[in-house]
């Protein structure tokens, strides 16, 4: 894939789920941005996450993410996008009883690219002890154990869904300076949901608002 191919795009995509409708959503994020996903609780941030990612079936559209489309991230066909994405929901994905040091052990049997110093550096440099459990771990604790995961095997695209909806504000500053690193690197990007605009003032090259399913504007930040 060359730099000036979008890492993700999404075209007139839609899904109905009862009273509520995402209706024709156009949104891309191109290498070098951080875009960031703006809208009220229940306005479709997170429907048109999960579309992409191939964990719900939409019932129009079109899109790819790392160049696959997005009908075939839920397949076999998605296995080699999904080496490529860092995905953060605004919960952790582990069993409580889990500890840090076997979820290393864990993401080393799914990913090719696992990198188990990166992973124990970026441990370190969130003060995360490898045996901590799940349960035992704070919101901004968990956060910061997703963000490691999701760094550690190459991924160019980073999709974080209200990743630092509460967090204390020294927590969201060490996450959105991390983000800033993430994105400084040659053919990276990051897609960021979010109903915090401070944060998307901070980090976001483009500011796309969807409210009640419907993208409102998707303009540069400094419009």
């Amino acid at each position: 894939m060359s730099d000036s191919r979008p890492l993700l795009e999404a075209h007139q995509l839609c899904k109905r789920y009862g009273d509520f409708a995402l209706r024709n959503v156009d949104l891309t994020v191109r290498p070098g941005e951080i875009v960031g996903y703006v809208g009220r609780n229940g306005a479709g941030k997170t429907t048109t996450i999960k579309a992409l990612l191939g964990l719900i079936r939409p019932d129009g559209g079109e899109g790819t993410v790392m160049g696959t489309p997005i009908r075939e991230m839920g397949r076999s066909e998605g296995v080699a996008a999904k080496e490529l994405l860092g995905v953060v929901f605004d919960t952790l994905a582990f069993p409580d009883a889990l500890r840090i040091r076997d979820i290393n052990g864990v993401l080393q049997r799914c990913y090719r690219q696992w990198d188990e110093r990166r992973f124990r550096a970026y441990l370190k440099r969130f003060d995360l002890q490898d045996t901590k459990k799940v349960k035992e771990l704070s919101r901004g604790m968990g956060m910061k154990l997703s963000l490691a995961c999701a760094l550690s095997h190459g991924a160019r695209l980073l999709i974080l869904d209200e990743a630092t909806a509460g967090l204390d504000p020294m927590a969201r500053d060490e996450v959105l300076d991390l983000l800033r690193e993430f994105v400084a690197d040659d053919g990276h990007g990051v897609l960021m949901s979010s109903h915090i605009t401070s944060d998307l003032e901070r980090i976001a090259d483009r500011v796309v608002c969807i409210d009640d399913g419907r993208i409102v504007f998707d303009k540069p930040k400094d419009e």
